[in-house]
């Protein structure tokens, strides 16, 4: 597959908003007035100043004369590199090189699609959910996102927002406690699109998470017949296994 120049850009950072448990909307517009072409679900690197890269999927959609680029961070306030670049957003300007990764949509396959996304790997799922509802002729869309606790659900409205005859949604937490007050789906994400495997039979399978989580859902999926070659995920470049 083709993949879109990477190039660096200086940002604005014009957003900087806290969404839940640390997880923040970032809104970035380059100085130089545009968005380099990208595909829904590739990611960019924030470049710090001391050299190193932090790696964040670009949670926007791709769209015509676009402005502006949406992020989802989670700041960890044990990592040195978190907290640099923190200090780098606040200040109001990064750099950014673009676009990276294989896990993406160029067009819509003529089959379902299914988003597994632990965290904020949402973000990830959310460009390719929004670039898939805007094009003509698209299959069913499964969403699997996944929280430790219903907090973890940092956009919570968002996807009762996409819900339609065509988009299903299925929120899945794993620690729920009884103060919680939970009803929906527990325990683990992959448990839950195994369950429903008989709903979307021949789909495209995208996942984006840590990757213990991608590899025990892609084991799991695999165990149960789905087919290995219709399973994507940016883990299977960046960290694949010997």
């Amino acid at each position: 597959m083709q993949i879109n120049q990477v190039s660096i850009q200086s940002c604005q950072v014009s957003d900087l908003q806290l969404l839940s448990e640390g997880i923040y909307r970032v809104i970035l517009k380059p100085h130089q007035g545009y968005i380099p072409d990208y595909r829904a679900g590739q990611y960019l690197e924030i470049l710090l100043a001391g050299g190193e890269a932090c790696a964040f999927s670009i949670a926007s959609p791709p769209v015509p004369m676009q402005k502006e680029l949406e992020l989802h961070i989670q700041k960890l306030p044990s990592s040195a590199n978190s907290i640099q670049l923190f200090n780098e957003l606040e200040q109001g300007s990064v750099s950014i090189r673009m676009p990276k990764g294989r896990c993406c949509l160029a067009g819509i396959p003529d089959k379902p699609l299914v988003f597994i996304a632990a965290g904020t790997g949402f973000a990830q799922m959310k460009s390719m959910i929004e670039f898939s509802l805007e094009q003509p002729g698209h299959k069913d869309i499964y969403l699997y996102w996944g929280a430790r606790s219903p907090e973890g659900f940092y956009m919570p409205n968002l996807p009762i927002h996409w819900a339609s005859s065509y988009f299903h949604y299925h929120p899945v937490v794993s620690d729920a406690l009884g103060e919680d007050g939970w009803k929906g789906r527990q325990g683990l994400l992959f448990e839950a699109v195994i369950d429903d495997k008989n709903l979307f039979p021949g789909s495209e399978i995208f996942i984006s998470g840590s990757p213990q989580m991608v590899y025990a859902t892609f084991d799991a999926l695999v165990a149960v017949n789905f087919t290995p070659e219709n399973i994507h995920s940016d883990v299977f470049e960046y960290a694949p296994r010997s």
